[in-house]
């Protein structure tokens, strides 16, 4: 049976979630999720979502279950906050000598996105996880994806932009090495976080890992064309493969 588009009353009560089917003129079968960084909220993502028109796949923007404390702003996907004195591996609001650091552990999140791919997306709307679901995420919402898909479940990609495995998995904690789903690891090609030894750790773990240096300082998410376009190829060759290969671009 071909899998649905979601809607808001499939997911829990509580969740923030947007919604966006694939364009008009194409079917359904791959649904991406797309998870913020540290400190912010779905907004962003929710406005990307509904830009990205991507043939074959519903796009749906999720927003952090845990508030920032201290009445900041914006949401988190770690168990608890930690603070940091190093500014280049930090993201989020900053108290003169600390910063929020996204290396955090992640059991919250891993139960509360491994619930909504396997009761939502998987139970109610028909896809597979291994087959059809794909997280993209941003920062700290890339370092959650790159949890769940260590160890919980298999997806069908996770594409990572500025996130890298958190510092918290252990051997222990890994399931069927070498793990079948794809990973993309993206990062600026100066001033990054997505270190050598980060991407070898990465490359441990995954059957099939990429690293892609975008042209850009640091690492945020892209901000036009040259810095989309790699991560535009990988997604197309996972939804539309068989149009690629017509155009001799597999």
């Amino acid at each position: 049976m071909a899998p649905r588009l979601p809607t808001t009353v499939d997911f829990p009560s509580g969740t923030v979630v947007s919604i966006n089917p694939p364009p008009a003129g194409t079917y359904l079968t791959h649904v991406i999720l797309l998870l913020h960084g540290l400190g912010d909220t779905i907004k962003p993502f929710s406005t990307l979502a509904s830009r990205l028109n991507l043939p074959r796949a519903a796009i749906i923007a999720l927003q952090a279950p845990n508030p920032l404390p201290l009445d900041l702003d914006g949401f988190h996907w770690g168990d608890d906050i930690v603070f940091t004195k190093d500014p280049t591996t930090a993201s989020g609001p900053s108290d003169d000598d600390e910063f929020l650091s996204p290396d955090a552990e992640f059991s919250k999140s891993r139960k509360f996105l491994g619930d909504i791919i396997q009761q939502v997306l998987e139970k109610k709307c028909g896809f597979t996880a291994s087959m059809n679901v794909i997280v993209w995420g941003y920062g700290q919402g890339a370092m959650a994806a790159l949890d769940i898909a260590t160890c919980r479940m298999n997806l069908c990609a996770v594409i990572s932009v500025g996130g890298w495995l958190p510092s918290c998995i252990r051997a222990r904690d890994i399931i069927d090495l070498p793990r079948s789903t794809s990973v993309l690891l993206c990062g600026g090609d100066t001033k990054s976080n997505i270190t050598d030894e980060r991407v070898k750790q990465a490359e441990e773990i995954y059957n099939e890992c990429r690293r892609i240096k975008l042209p850009m300082k640091g690492d945020h998410m892209p901000r036009n064309n040259d810095e989309m376009a790699p991560i535009l190829r990988f997604l197309l060759r996972i939804l539309v493969p068989d149009e690629l290969e017509k155009q001799g671009y597999t």
